[in-house]
Formats: C-alpha cells, structure tokens, sequence
C-alpha cells in the first residue's frame, strides 16, 4: 500500500527445498526453528513490511510489532528502508525482551523516532524469537489493516541453480486470488532475506502461465541490495486474460536470476479502491511440487 512513497505492505516468504527432508517444505534450509515460526537463535528473523505514513483515501498507517521470545535478554531491532543502496540498516534500535511477550506500537515512530518509513524489519536475538506485525490506518472512526507473521531468514527463496534437470516452477512462487481494476488494485512487494541481496523479475501470467494480452508490463525486473525491498504498484493495471475466469484469473510469478545468490521473499495485496480495505494474497511454490510452504506472501497496500 503504498503512494508517492508512502505504503503499506504484508508479507510472504518462499522457500527452495533442494534436496532438504519433506518436512522443510517452508525453506531452503534444515527445517522450522522450535516452532510458532521461531528463530534457533543466533539467527535473523525478517519481517518484510514496516510502515508509517500516508496512503490514499486520507488513511494514516502505522506499525505495531510483537515479539515472542523463549529466554529473555536483548534483541537487535533493524530497519530497512525500501530501495535502499546498501545492506547497511537504515535505523537500529534495542529492546529489552524481558517478557513471554514484547508488545511494540507504533513502532517506527516510538522505537527508532522516524515519522514516516516504508520498508522491513529484521530481528536478531542469541535464543528463539517470533514476531507478528500489524499495519494499519488509524484515521476515522475505526482501523482496518493488515497482519502478517515474520520468518526466519532461511526460509528466502533461492535461485536455480546453473546446469542440472531444473523445472523453472522448482524455483519461482506464484500469486493466486487476485482481483482486478477498476474495482481494486494489487502491489506487491519483493524482499531480500540475506545480506547479499537479490536480482530476479516479477512477471504477469495467464491462467496457464502463458504472456497474457493488454498493453501493461509483464515482466519487471529488481535488483535489491541486502535486505532491502521493491514495491510495485497497481501490477494488474492494462493487463488482461484469454480466458473465461476473465482478469480474475491473472497471476504474479516471482522468480530469482538463475545461479544468482541471495534469497527472496514476495507478498501481495489486493487493495479495494472503494474502501481502501485490502487482503493477503501468499506466495505458493505448489507449481513445483515443493510442497504447499514453498512460500508465503504479504501483500502491499497503497
């Protein structure tokens, strides 16, 4: 959700399970952590969204954060502003994980003192954490918004690898559920979860995953530095399907370079343009046969 640089975004993450066990199927790595998406400990948590400003329809949306920690110490809380240069973190700040539970609101503002932001967190700690994020308008009468769970780092989609018998649907996740103008729009954001960050495309398809017609973009193109993110606005605008689902049946692929390093993760939301209210679209790498946590996603308000 984002305008004149301003946003809101949800999140998803995808995972690549080369040659990892069955029950890894969320992550290119050995597994879950101890559970409730937690960290082993030692290890970066990512939690693609964190916003604080204005977006259409005269809304306001801020960020609240919980952290659920299993011992008790310090965390390293950092910001990433989207579209920044570096893997470098924008803004960092401490909290004292005293609790079961550390609740955070508005947390941009009242924990790093910045008043406007649009980018993503990430949470160091020595022991296993877990984190939820809130992102809502908090103009008018009532609030309405999005939620979204961070994921540990590992669980970025990789890349194909170079040579070997690789299908390309291996190593890309798709959006499904998606509605199109003029009664909504869709953005959707790309997060890198390594500190190498991440080059690959995003890319319309039809229903049968062909180009479909209109004179939109298809296929866009990002290069993010660590940790860093892209937000793309309003994808489905003048694109339109062959087939009977009509533009209902569009979908988003996102997929790294080839042989490229890095890992990736990928949200959408689709935004209704008379309410402003959106919902969460995942990523899923079931194309692939990975299984059905081959990814998640959060979408972008606007």
């Amino acid at each position: 959700m984002r305008q004149s640089g301003t946003v809101l975004g949800v999140v998803a993450l995808a995972a690549a399970l080369t040659g990892a066990p069955a029950f890894a199927q969320m992550g290119g790595g050995p597994g879950f952590g101890p559970g409730d998406g937690m960290t082993y400990g030692n290890e970066d948590l990512v939690i693609p969204a964190a916003v604080r400003g204005a977006g259409k329809l005269s809304s306001f949306f801020v960020t609240d954060l919980w952290i659920k920690a299993s011992g008790s110490g310090t965390a390293t809380v950092y910001y990433h502003a989207a579209d920044s240069a570096s893997s470098a973190p924008t803004a960092t700040t401490t909290v004292n994980l005293s609790q079961p539970i550390t609740y955070l609101p508005d947390v941009l503002q009242k924990n790093f003192g910045l008043n406007a932001g649009f980018g993503a967190l990430r949470v160091s700690a020595t022991f296993p954490i877990a984190a939820t994020i809130r992102v809502y308008n908090q103009t008018g009468a009532g609030a309405y918004g999005l939620a979204f769970m961070g994921m540990p780092a590992r669980m970025g989609m990789n890349s194909m690898p170079m040579g070997g018998g690789y299908g390309m649907d291996q190593y890309a996740m798709y959006m499904l559920g998606l509605l199109p103008e003029p009664g909504n729009r869709v953005n959707v954001n790309v997060v890198a979860t390594s500190s190498s960050g991440a080059t690959g495309v995003l890319e319309i398809v039809d229903a049968d995953g062909s180009t479909p017609s209109g004179t939109g973009a298809k296929s866009l193109p990002f290069t993010l530095a660590g940790y860093s993110s892209h937000q793309f606005n309003d994808v489905l605008a003048d694109v339109h399907s062959k087939f009977a689902a009509g533009d209902a049946g569009l979908q988003v692929r996102v997929r790294m370079n080839q042989g490229t390093s890095g890992m990736v993760m990928a949200y959408a939301v689709v935004n209704d343009n008379a309410t402003n209210d959106g919902y969460v679209v995942m990523g899923s790498m079931m194309n692939g046969g990975r299984g059905m946590g081959g990814g998640m996603g959060m979408g972008a308000a606007q």
